[in-house]
């Protein structure tokens, strides 16, 4: 059937790739070959096949990596021509003499390969980061005391070589360290991840075992053949290098393999070098321990250098750390976006701010200002056009703020200023000005504060959000002064009587509810004025408080707040801590949208335990797309608010209404219930609790709570 033949079939392999698999097999054959000259002709030819396929495959790459890899494959084939020259030298010229010229051309190559393996895995910070080579450094000077010791220090003593040869043999275990030095230096580079890497890896570190053996051998035998299997790690070496320069991902070794991988761990890094530094240490006791002679001139030296590169290594890493905590200082108080301090720094200098003010006698204004119709804006241009009006509208405006004035993000598009040494009608001059500079035709709204001895920073920016509205309602691209005549102290003094709220199935009662009443006015009237005049905020967050402080441990407490004082600073302020038992009822009467922000603010309520009611539903502005903004828990409906309805209308309202917020998995409260008839008259409706002075008679005459603090 068709979908039986929808596996993809793989991609063919390259021409070179399948003769590097013909090399892998030609290896494992290589030990059936005869000893001597037969194997060692096939030795050589084998190893030039490798050198010839690796051209092939780098041959096709790009320029920039092609020459790379040709530096690498004229190494690893100076070795191809070292071996070459050196049976020459042994079996047709039969030299009797040391150094001979093979020895120029395996050094040579050994530098070679050294320079083209780093240039071909350099990591791109390397001019910037001397990590990787002090690393490097680290682990290379511990394993060259080890060399040195057991193996330098042995040939440089034989006295039957004469003192080139002594340098040449010397310098071959060298040149050995220097490899292992180049491969740990690029060990963490990018493209340390590849397939072609980890071959290029293979090739080093069998190329590097069969050298080490063979120098341990020769010193221990001088007359030793080398044993088919130590051939076999030399090809090896030129078959991984081969097959390295022909896979796909020869073309990217220099990229990185993943998105800011970490391609070794701190703790395998920790390891590698703490071994290194083990490694001179280690020297001594086995030197000791073995011979009973103990090379302290190289030792010493070699462990001085060392804790030189360790101290180098710590002050980089001190100085990354120094310069990793000044970004995060910087990341911790000024906003991502703009640049400019965020609200935590807004907080924190408002603040001090204050203080001066009032140490000095100063004025002291503060302003919050928000971009008009942003969401707008938005909507119809895309966020990445609203990121950039944001910045270039705070980079405009910052031209005309004094040094000592300061501008913040204070959540959105909303900003808040603090204008040191301006009165009222200078700050709102600054805003005009501030207000011509806003780009591409866009303009703000602004509420201005002015510090007084008897306001706290809460209330303060509450009044400058009052303001902010008031300019909204204003008609938007102007400014208002909050009217800060009404300070702690002069709030008018609320009482808070509690109603019993009860379930209506078993007549008990499940919590509270936090009645708000005045003593020289109704309740509407004062909330009103007091928002008028700025002092709304301040007057919600006084009530709350004393409700909180009414609460009852048993039963939950219901709480009215309007919805544009739910985002402000005191009342945020005022619901702090576990909020679990507390029912948050969002009064009707407002015109406002939900903006953003708000929803913000109850989302945030209800994780830390609050849920959210609608109060009072039928007579507030809550449709269907303000009620999917709040997500209420709860509602509480109001027989009286259907009075104008026919009696029998009324219960088909009521119970479609119970009906719909059943579904919905909201719980309803029947509101206003006086007498007994309406109980038993709304009982069989499916209301879930219900309250009113019929439940406690005595709230009408419970002595409030004074909430003037």
């Amino acid at each position: 059937m068709p979908y039986l033949r929808r596996r993809r079939a793989g991609r063919p392999l390259s021409g070179p790739m399948r003769a590097v698999l013909a090399l892998a097999v030609l290896w494992c054959a290589y030990p059936l070959a005869p000893s001597g000259s037969v194997r060692a002709w096939a030795y050589e030819l084998y190893a030039a096949a490798c050198i010839g396929v690796g051209v092939w495959g780098a041959s096709r790459l790009r320029a920039r990596v092609r020459s790379r890899w040709m530096l690498v494959l004229a190494g690893i084939g100076g070795m191809v021509v070292g071996d070459g020259v050196f049976s020459i030298e042994q079996h047709v010229l039969h030299v009797s003499f040391y150094p001979v010229p093979s020895d120029a051309v395996y050094l040579g190559s050994y530098l070679v390969l050294a320079v083209g393996f780093l240039r071909l895995v350099r990591p791109p910070s390397l001019r910037t980061d001397a990590t990787p080579l002090l690393e490097a450094a680290i682990v290379t000077v511990g394993s060259g005391i080890v060399v040195a010791t057991f193996v330098i220090a042995p040939i440089a003593a034989d006295s039957t070589l004469s003192v080139p040869g002594r340098v040449v043999a010397s310098t071959y275990p060298a040149a050995d360290v220097l490899l292992l030095g180049v491969l740990l230096s690029v060990w963490t580079t990018v493209g340390a991840g590849s397939r072609a890497f980890r071959l290029l890896v293979v090739a080093l570190l069998a190329t590097l075992g069969a050298d080490v053996v063979w120098n341990v051998v020769a010193m221990t035998d001088p007359e030793a053949v080398t044993p088919v299997w130590m051939d076999l790690l030399w090809l090896l070496g030129y078959l991984a290098i081969a097959a390295a320069a022909c896979t796909r991902s020869a073309a990217r070794i220099d990229r990185p393999q993943g998105h800011e991988r970490q391609l070794i761990s701190a703790r395998v890094r920790m390891v590698v070098l703490g071994c290194g530094l083990l490694l001179p240490g280690l020297t001594l006791f086995v030197d000791a321990l073995v011979r009973r002679e103990v090379p302290w001139q190289l030792v010493s030296v070699g462990s001085m250098l060392l804790a030189v590169l360790v101290l180098l290594r710590m002050a980089m890493l001190l100085r990354t750390v120094e310069v990793q905590a000044v970004r995060l200082s910087a990341l911790a108080r000024n906003d991502a976006l703009t640049g400019i301090p965020n609200r935590r720094t807004w907080d924190h200098e408002l603040g001090r701010a204050m203080q001066n003010a009032r140490e000095e006698g100063s004025p002291l204004s503060i302003a919050i200002l928000d971009l008009d119709h942003f969401k707008r804006f938005n909507d119809k241009f895309g966020h990445q056009v609203g990121d950039r009006l944001l910045r270039e509208a705070v980079a405009a405006w910052c031209e005309v703020l004094g040094p000592d004035e300061m501008i913040a993000r204070y959540g959105g598009e909303e900003f808040g200023l603090i204008l040191p040494g301006l009165d009222a009608e200078q700050a709102a001059v600054r805003l005009e000005a501030m207000q011509e500079l806003t780009p591409d035709g866009q303009s703000f709204s602004a509420g201005i504060a002015v510090a007084h001895s008897d306001l706290d920073p809460d209330m303060l920016v509450a009044l400058a959000d009052g303001a902010l509205y008031e300019a909204k309602r204003a008609g938007r691209r102007c400014s208002r002064v909050a009217d800060s005549r009404c300070g702690a102290d002069a709030l008018p003094p609320v009482q808070i009587a509690l109603q019993p709220i009860v379930d209506l199935e078993t007549g008990l009662e499940v919590g509270q509810q936090a009645v708000k009443r005045f003593p020289d006015g109704s309740l509407a009237s004062i909330f009103n004025q007091a928002h008028r005049d700025g002092y709304g905020h301040e007057l919600e967050a006084s009530a709350l408080r004393a409700a909180l402080r009414r609460r009852s441990p048993a039963g939950y407490l219901s709480i009215s707040l309007s919805l544009r004082a739910l985002g402000s600073t005191v009342i945020q302020a005022a619901l702090v801590g576990d909020l679990h038992g507390i029912v948050i009822e969002l009064e009707h009467g407002s015109d406002l949208d939900i903006p953003e922000e708000i929803a913000a603010v109850i989302e945030a309520l209800k994780t830390r335990g609050a849920r959210i009611a609608i109060g009072d539903w039928g007579n507030s502005f809550f449709d269907a797309e303000r009620l999917a903004g709040v997500r209420a828990d709860a509602i509480t409906l109001d027989r009286r608010a259907l009075a104008i309805l026919p009696e029998e209308d009324q219960d088909a309202v009521m119970r479609a209404t119970i009906r719909w917020a059943h579904e919905r998995g909201i719980k309803i409260c029947a509101n206003g219930i006086e007498t007994a008839e309406q109980w038993r008259s709304i009982a069989p409706l499916g209301f879930d609790y219900g309250r009113g002075v019929y439940f406690d008679e005595s709230v009408v005459k419970a002595e409030g709570a004074s909430a003037s603090g």
